[in-house]
């Protein structure tokens, strides 16, 4: 298939009366391009400068219309086709509206291209072996010792013992023209000694922002842990609670008893708010040093709210007030717990304190009962801002001024009122100033705006991989209508809500959930690396499955059952938990059961076996 580039530019001129002078200087000018499915909107030009104006793209083709907003846009079409993308200039000031649409044509390329490589040593002679998922594939080498090679299984001889990364890059071309590459890396050790099979895992319960990590290993005596937030912990099953919402690389170092051999495993946690607790907080600025604060949140009656005001200090309540003693930045943080104190989300906001600055005293406005309202009731990601509960006769002594946004990406209005359009979710801090110039006071009330124009959240998590290279994931999305999975191999994207994958080949590969709205058209998307270790797996006895998986198991573990195979699900005291007959993979919920060990009899027409799993909370 060609290689279709698309790219497309427009012009909008000065009007005849300006001068020649003025001619020469773009008004508006816009481009759009595409390279596969990824589109690249842009739009510059004088008229782009005006606090008033906005910019909107509207992308239409397959049946829907999507949006999306800034000069500067990087967008995904949901498949090849024939779009209309029109860009619009509104300037709400000025009354000017125009919009300028194009066709452009989007072409789907295939290139998934994936690499990785084995190897085996003699001493310092090691022999690699790369592999691919495309026959035709050419291969370069970086040994790590600042040389190179190419081809799919040289041979290298180091100079001297050592751990040296190693990278192979596969280059392969597709069938749209496109040069594609792949590019794996991993550790070797080059030793003439006793080789060091220290091997090692690690996974992780998330409950309610408080996260339990556990470790396996078959040669560990040590083990050490970065949580990714600047704290570290020791021990093979550590908790640990994270401060703020976000994502962590979170990295454990694996020791033997020797102390020669050490391994480390990195991952990525996504600390979110799993409670579904929703909250907020306002503030008012009584003068220099006295701020009032508000809390809000959905949790009801019996939550409990800690404030740490950034100075050192802390205190407790819904409402309340602190005094600050010196100049300042300071980060004001809110944790609000749920009524059965087990689930928390985090707030926080910078505040600028200017203690006794300049000859301006403050206004008791804020005191007296002024407010910063907002609704957003056109669209999820246009706000109407509107100080009031004001009753000031200052005439032309009274000055607005309202700021929307964080440090470094902020509008500014010059009004009592003001209507923002964001580009992009966050949460974002927006202040009215009251400035009267009669009586030389101001009042500056600030709060917080949470835009989520996407209610579709794709989340996952990885139950277990086993020994034959089977994957076993749990869907957490949430808002979400329709799925689609990229397993980071050569095998087809699947659209199931929770797929069992087969990975064929050991190796680290990286998962993508894509979870879509209602409307097919906002779109969140969700990774996390697997580390696949496939081994030969034992004979089956009397023609059973004998094993469950994942071990230890936490929520749940499943048995691959054939045959009209019957299981009971035995405690230690002999009791019955569970029981069930099946012919294919069955989910055993564990959520409610106690931790310890539990016995498993399978019984078909073939005969009897007995196994065992753990549960860990």
């Amino acid at each position: 298939m060609k290689k279709l580039l698309q790219i497309v530019a427009f012009v909008l001129l000065g009007s005849t009366a300006m001068t020649v002078k003025a001619q020469t200087k773009v008004r508006l000018a816009t481009g759009v391009t595409s390279q596969c499915l990824t589109g690249t909107f842009g739009a510059e030009g004088t008229l782009l400068a005006d606090s008033c104006a906005q910019f909107k793209w509207a992308i239409t083709g397959n049946g829907t219309t999507a949006y999306a907003y800034g000069t500067k846009v990087t967008y995904t079409f949901p498949a090849a086709g024939t779009y209309t993308v029109c860009g619009r200039l509104y300037n709400s000031c000025k009354k000017f509206d125009t919009s300028v649409c194009k066709t452009i044509t989007v072409v789907s390329c295939d290139c998934k291209l994936t690499t990785e490589f084995s190897f085996s040593t003699d001493c310092k002679k090691v022999k690699f072996k790369a592999t691919s998922n495309q026959a035709g594939a050419k291969f370069t080498w970086n040994f790590g010792d600042k040389t190179t090679g190419t081809g799919v299984d040289p041979v290298k001889s180091y100079l001297s013992e050592g751990v040296y990364k190693v990278c192979v890059t596969a280059t392969w071309i597709d069938s749209t023209g496109k040069t594609c590459t792949a590019t794996f890396c991993r550790e070797i050790k080059v030793s003439c000694g006793t080789p060091c099979d220290l091997k090692g895992e690690f996974g992780f319960v998330n409950t309610g922002g408080k996260f339990r990590f556990k470790a396996s290993s078959n040669k560990g005596y040590t083990y050490s842990w970065d949580f990714g937030d600047g704290k570290t912990g020791k021990g093979i099953d550590p908790y640990h609670e994270y401060a703020k919402a976000g994502t962590y690389t979170v990295c454990l170092t694996i020791t033997d008893k020797t102390g020669k051999c050490k391994i480390k495993i990195c991952k990525t946690v996504t600390v979110g708010n799993p409670c579904g607790i929703i909250g907020g907080m306002t503030w008012k600025k009584t003068n220099d040093t006295t701020w009032k604060f508000f809390a809000t949140s959905n949790t009801g009656t019996g939550t409990t709210y800690f404030w740490n005001w950034g100075d050192g200090t802390t205190s407790t309540g819904k409402d309340a007030t602190h005094v600050y003693k010196k100049a300042g930045t300071y980060e004001v943080c809110l944790k609000i717990y749920d009524t059965k104190k087990k689930c928390f989300v985090y707030i926080c906001r910078k505040i600028v304190v200017t203690v006794g600055s300049g000859n301006v005293t403050k206004c008791n406005w804020a005191a007296a009962g002024a407010t910063l309202s907002y609704s957003n009731k056109t669209a999820c990601n246009t706000y109407f801002f509107e100080g009031k509960n004001m009753n000031l006769n200052g005439g032309n002594c009274i000055k607005y001024t309202i700021v929307v946004g964080n440090s470094g990406g902020s509008t500014t209005y010059k009004a009592r009122t003001a209507t923002h359009t964001f580009t992009t979710n966050g949460t974002y801090n927006v202040c009215i100033k009251y400035y009267d110039s009669c009586k030389a006071c101001d009042t500056l009330i600030c709060t917080s705006v949470k835009v989520d124009c996407c209610n579709a959240k794709a989340s996952f998590q990885v139950d277990s991989v086993s020994s034959n290279g089977k994957m076993y994931v749990k869907n957490t999305s949430t808002g979400a209508k329709s799925f689609l999975w990229s397993f980071g191999d050569s095998t087809a994207n699947s659209k199931d809500k929770t797929p069992i994958h087969q990975f064929s080949a050991s190796g680290t590969y990286t998962v993508c959930l894509t979870a879509y709205d209602s409307t097919g058209t906002c779109s969140t998307v969700y990774c996390y690396t697997v580390k696949v270790l496939k081994t030969r797996g034992k004979t089956a006895i009397q023609g059973l499955q004998g094993s469950s998986y994942p071990n230890p198991a936490d929520h749940g573990f499943y048995l691959d059952l054939s045959g009209g195979t019957m299981y009971t699900v035995y405690n230690t005291t002999g009791q019955i938990i569970a029981n069930g007959q099946g012919d294919k993979l069955t989910y055993v919920e564990t959520a409610n059961w106690s931790e310890g060990n539990y016995r498993i009899v399978l019984k078909n027409a073939s005969g009897v076996q007995t196994i065992s799993t753990v549960i860990a909370h």
